[in-house]
């Protein structure tokens, strides 16, 4: 009776913690997403107008927001049971591509 019980408890912790792996990583998703393009539209409004040092700045910052999404995808894909290393290409490739305007 006592390892049924264990087994009904080690379900529900087991069950909780990727609960909470799945909401910290939607969270951790959505607000890096949304500072990207905060980031990304506030950029584009004063681009002309700033200091060099200030947009040099704000490049910097997008530029990490903008990798850190795939960090975190990469991330997650790990904890799912994708290989590390084909996942870290496919991530790789995809954050190079997206940050690739005219290669026509």
């Amino acid at each position: 009776m006592e390892n049924k019980a264990d087994n009904m408890v080690h379900k529900l912790i087991k069950n909780e913690v990727l609960l909470m792996e799945r909401n910290a990583f939607a969270v951790r998703i959505i607000v890096t997403t949304v500072g990207y393009a905060g980031i990304t539209y506030w950029l584009n409004s004063i681009r002309a107008n700033a200091s060099i040092m200030v947009v040099w700045a704000l490049i910097i910052i997008q530029f990490l927001l903008y990798f850190s999404i795939f960090i975190a995808g990469h991330i997650r894909a790990i904890i799912c049971g994708f290989n590390k290393k084909i996942s870290l290409i496919i991530f790789i490739t995809l954050a190079f591509l997206g940050r690739v305007n005219d290669w026509e």
